[in-house]
């Protein structure tokens, strides 16, 4: 015969004992008492107050935290995994050339290996403090003793762990009473039932229920399809009181919804179209020119055109200068000093020297190339150092920039009218260059001149 299982007793279990917690009334009467738990040997220790203080650590006799250097070995994990990772994935795997770059391992790929050495380093600091904090931690045993929600205002608490390797119910009790704590209290288990009462299980299975509810609709309109108009939750999203561009409305008496700009406004900075420098030209002495020969300007798209009827003046060099069609300005908007010549030599170096060479004869790289070819369609670039071109104001030339000449293309939209104004300064230098004379020299450089042969 089997022996009869014995019945389960019906007296009350106990109530499990957690440690003591002492309360004081100001931290240094709490440094003090941490530091004598301290010397007795225990380590599961811990202390609560509302705001920090300092020493507390040392006072419990916390250790450094390995955290700094889990995060240390994560960042270099992720740099090593960075690096080999476009190492195998550029140098081995799919070996193929960009822009010049080394396979592999390159300047390259720098970006990345710092990425993923802030993304390791930053997973591991959050995911290790949770760890080493033992969190989550849902309840504390501390909080059933009702003097404890005072930690959060103005009481300090010491609290010594059962878990203690040392831990002597009674030899705990006696330390804490020595350190003269307000108050000395067994942490005890909580004897309030630990299951979830059924209503709240309910609740939450109900909420958990409704909660799918949107999520079934919203399925079921993307794999469905309905004839029925969509919801409107906000109307005055979908129906806004406005009007579209080339809509009709009664709020103005032409019935139009877009409104032209009105007369006579510029915008901010933008009045460029009467200042000479952005023109090369005086806008101002247009209409003297005009009222003495009507035919001398006609207008085209907005801006003046020259009148193919008038005539020219000849040149020395056997060819012809047009008169200025345009009151084209004379004089430099701009210093001509070694700033603006240093500008005007790069930007003309970029933009000129390719048709018209590097000192202004026409013979640059495009030219002779195209001269070699001897295409029909090609024109000769103008030589910079023609009579014709070294009469012409300077306005004129930063026109020609501005608009283009013939085949030239305008450079308005490559060069600024400052860049333009020091591409001028440097094309009249290139000029002076080649036709200069002994005055042209200071008297006190003119001694260092070797006479020509």
């Amino acid at each position: 015969m089997s022996e009869p299982k014995p019945r389960k007793s019906s007296e009350p279990k106990a109530p499990r004992s957690f440690g003591w917690m002492a309360e004081f009334s100001d931290e240094h009467a709490l440094l003090d008492a941490a530091k004598k738990v301290r010397d007795s040997g225990y380590t599961r220790t811990d202390a609560f107050t509302p705001f920090p203080v300092h020493g507390i650590d040392e006072a419990l006799g916390i250790k450094p935290t390995i955290l700094p250097f889990i995060v240390l070995c994560a960042g270099l994990t992720g740099l090593c995994t960075a690096l080999l990772m476009q190492w195998w994935m550029n140098g081995v795997d799919y070996p193929y050339l960009i822009s010049g770059k080394p396979l592999g391992i390159s300047p390259a790929a720098i970006p990345v290996s710092f990425e993923l050495t802030i993304l390791f380093s930053a997973f591991t600091s959050v995911f290790g403090m949770i760890f080493l904090n033992g969190l989550p931690r849902f309840s504390n045993p501390v909080f059933t003793n009702p003097k404890f929600d005072r930690a959060t205002n103005d009481k300090f608490f010491l609290y010594v762990d059962a878990r203690d390797r040392y831990y002597n119910r009674e030899s705990v009790r006696e330390l804490l009473g020595a350190t003269h704590p307000e108050s000395l209290d067994e942490v005890i288990e909580d004897s309030t039932p630990a299951s979830i009462p059924k209503p709240i299980l309910l609740g939450a299975l109900l909420l958990v229920l409704a909660g799918l509810i949107p999520a079934m609709i919203v399925l079921n309109m993307r794999a469905g399809f309905s004839d029925l108009p969509r919801w409107h939750v906000w109307f005055d999203m979908d129906f806004q009181p406005k009007k579209k561009p080339q809509q009709t409305t009664t709020v103005f008496a032409d019935g139009r919804t877009m409104r032209p700009q009105v007369t006579g406004t510029v915008a901010r900075g933008q009045y460029t179209e009467q200042d000479p420098f952005y023109l090369g030209w005086d806008p101002s002495k247009l209409s003297a020119m005009e009222g003495s020969n009507p035919i001398l300007v006609s207008y085209q798209d907005g801006a003046p055109q020259s009148s193919p009827t008038q005539s020219s003046t000849p040149m020395a060099d056997g060819g012809s200068a047009p008169a200025p069609k345009l009151p084209f300005i004379t004089q430099l908007p701009i210093e001509a000093d070694e700033e603006h010549m240093k500008l005007g030599k790069a930007k003309y170096e970029i933009y000129c020297s390719a048709c018209h060479g590097y000192s202004g004869f026409g013979d640059g790289l495009v030219a002779t190339r195209a001269q070699a070819l001897q295409q029909d369609t090609w024109t000769a670039p103008t030589s910079l150092h023609a009579g014709r071109v070294q009469i012409q104001p300077v306005g004129q030339i930063f026109h020609t920039i501005t608009n283009g000449q013939g085949k030239m293309a305008p450079y308005a939209t490559a060069l600024t009218p400052k860049e333009r104004w020091a591409v001028v300064l440097y094309v009249k230098a290139l000029q002076r260059s080649r036709n200069a004379s002994i005055e042209d020299v200071p008297v006190e450089e003119r001694t260092k001149l070797t006479p020509a042969p």
